[in-house]
């Protein structure tokens, strides 16, 4: 497998903090308790990759 790019890194990791907060405006704004449910998962989902994000641009910064 190729090693991702720094640069395609960082921006994954800018995409998902975005998409976690605009998951989680979406879960305060909705009516029903499953969509409520649905964009928290997907929130924590984006958080997730935005940890894998930055745990793989540290060990490329490192060496």
């Amino acid at each position: 497998m190729a090693p991702i790019p720094p640069p395609l890194l960082r921006r994954a990791l800018i995409l998902d903090v975005v998409l976690t907060l605009l998951m989680l405006g979406l879960s305060l704004m909705a009516d029903q308790q499953l969509w409520r449910v649905i964009w928290s998962v997907g929130a924590l989902v984006a958080v997730l990759d935005a940890l894998l994000a930055s745990r793989l641009l540290d060990l490329k910064d490192r060496g």
